[in-house]
């Protein structure tokens, strides 16, 4: 009786062992594909961020000058204590910053309140031997209507005058994609500092400190970063398209 009693009490268990078993590796697949479909989608605003950072990605390590206006004794424009030799130089190291992230080398005429002679900025850029020359700017105006972004060229007699215009064009267009900038195109000046570098360059002029609109917009830090950061993408078209020919 008591050998049968076991025999009688061990097939429940095992079945029942059995069924644990089965049960609990049903609920384990349950449970992952319940936390698959439960996994969020990306958000439109994701999306285009990643788009928008794909777009411009280098096709190779770049050489990149960016000069930052003015400095030291020479404040540039102003408006109160808001002074431009401050703003350029900010958004020349968010440029700076943002490119070398991407893997471009980046050299800065200046990385401090330092006055440095036009003549002085073109040894520094062509020495470098880079392959583009950013100078950055902001404007002024006794019309305080005035406000927008625009990139100046300058070819010497032609010299490299569908490359200026090319690199002029493609910053523009990206500059002035956030924060509701007018884009007031590009514009042929001879500039000493443009015309004295041997490589492609341009002189962006990022806002009128005089415009009410602008000058809240140069206020603002993110404003700043995201414009160093849109002129950076200009530079990478540029060379992206120039690099594809």
């Amino acid at each position: 009786m008591r050998i049968n009693g076991r025999k009688s009490f061990m097939f429940p268990c095992v079945f029942f062992v059995l069924l644990m078993l089965i049960f609990s590796k049903s609920m384990k697949i349950l449970n992952v594909n319940n936390s698959i479909n439960m996994m969020a989608a990306p958000s439109t605003k994701e999306i285009d961020e990643q788009d928008a950072y794909n777009k411009h990605i280098p096709l190779k390590k770049y050489y990149i000058v960016i000069d930052p206006g003015h400095g030291g004794i020479d404040k540039g424009t102003s408006y109160g204590n808001m002074y431009e030799k401050n703003l350029t130089l900010k958004i020349a190291r968010y440029a700076a910053s943002y490119l070398k992230n991407k893997g471009s080398v980046v050299f800065l005429t200046r990385n401090e309140d330092k006055l440095l002679g036009l003549d002085e900025i073109g040894d520094k850029v062509n020495s470098s031997y880079a392959d583009v020359f950013v100078s950055i700017h902001v404007n002024s105006l006794n019309d305080k209507s005035f406000g927008g972004i625009t990139t100046l060229y300058y070819d010497a007699n032609g010299y490299q005058k569908d490359e200026r215009i090319k690199l002029a064009k493609a910053i523009e267009k990206e500059s002035v994609k956030n924060d509701n900038w007018e884009n007031r195109g590009i514009k042929r000046q001879n500039l000493a500092v443009l015309r004295y570098s041997k490589i492609p360059g341009v002189l962006v002029e990022c806002g009128f400190i005089t415009n009410p609109q602008d000058r809240i917009r140069l206020s603002n830090e993110d404003v700043l970063k995201k414009l160093g950061q849109n002129i950076s993408n200009g530079i990478i078209d540029y060379l992206n398209e120039n690099n594809k020919k």
